[in-house]
């Protein structure tokens, strides 16, 4: 086999590789795109998650300091707001006045 030979050969080798990946790329491009809109939906889930919780503990806070509300409903509102993860003056409120005054 003579020099060109082997060149001819080589070239042939790498322009059947090179379709071959760019083949490849072209199969797996649906993947990838799949892939980033379930990125994109999993960082807007967190999101949700995050207001969901904010929305959660701001619905318990209301409850908790509605005077309308019967005091079993505030103290389990309050207990749970303080679990939730609430914080602040609520909070002071449930230990020191809801606590203190309705519960033994």
């Amino acid at each position: 086999m003579s020099w060109y030979e082997a060149l001819l050969w080589l070239s042939a080798l790498l322009g059947a590789v090179g379709a071959i990946v760019k083949a490849v790329k072209k199969a797996l491009k649906p993947f990838s795109d799949a892939q980033e809109k379930i990125n994109g939906i999993a960082a807007n889930v967190e999101k949700l998650r995050e207001h969901d919780k904010e929305q959660y503990l701001s619905i318990l806070r209301l409850t908790m300091m509605s005077s309308e509300m019967p005091i079993s409903e505030r103290l389990i509102a309050g207990k749970k707001y303080i679990d939730g993860g609430g914080n602040g003056d609520c909070k002071e409120y449930y230990l020191n006045e809801l606590v203190k005054k309705h519960t033994i």
